[in-house]
């Protein structure tokens, strides 16, 4: 194994932790468990205990600056089938993470240049699942969302009419022979004379 590596899961045993979780987990462990050995809570001021404690805390210590953190990423479906490049701010400034294309929810990715971030990738379409807590922003981009899939729907249905007449025209004039298509025609200008 890495000798800078060793360290790193020596503390994470410490806790009693497999060595990937993140640095909330090590800090509510480190919360319960210390409260165990702590002098103060604990009553046992044996050297053993001091010096357990004193390990755990320099356990805590390595974990606060190696432990990965966790940031979650919100993108949509869109942008997860298309992959790319994504600023993100973390902690206290912009990192580059780099999204593979068709991501799916829980994936999780290393930023660029910094090892102690994950970034947890949610796959969600906020105008599709925007509930009540949404701004104005977010009520116009789903209504406006709402036009567009009425007005898609409007089209397809022109389209399909416009096809139903092409069809009907199609069976009427170009597939049937020379002599039916003039025989229709002529019916039907001897119905529009009649008609008149």
């Amino acid at each position: 194994m890495n000798q800078k590596q060793d360290p790193i899961i020596a503390a994470y045993r410490v806790f009693g932790l497999e060595g990937d979780e993140d640095f909330e987990t090590v800090r509510k462990t480190f919360r319960s468990v210390i409260k165990t050995v702590h002098p103060d809570t604990s009553g046992d001021q044996s050297a053993k205990a001091v010096g357990k404690l004193q390990r755990m805390l320099k356990a805590y210590e390595v974990l606060r600056v190696y432990a990965p953190r966790y940031h979650e990423l919100t993108i949509t479906p869109e942008e997860a089938r298309k992959g790319g490049l994504r600023t993100v701010f973390v902690g206290e400034r912009n990192v580059m993470v780099r999204i593979l294309p068709y991501s799916k929810t829980g994936a999780v990715v290393v930023p660029v240049g910094d090892s102690k971030w994950r970034v947890k990738i949610l796959v969600r379409d906020v105008i599709v699942d925007g509930g009540q807590e949404m701004g104005k922003s977010e009520k116009k981009a789903r209504e406006r969302k709402a036009q567009e899939l009425r007005d898609m729907e409007r089209s397809e249905q022109e389209s399909e009419d416009s096809a139903g007449l092409l069809r009907a025209f199609c069976d009427m004039f170009v597939k049937s022979p020379p002599a039916a298509r003039l025989a229709n025609w002529v019916r039907s200008t001897g119905k529009n004379d009649k008609a008149a």
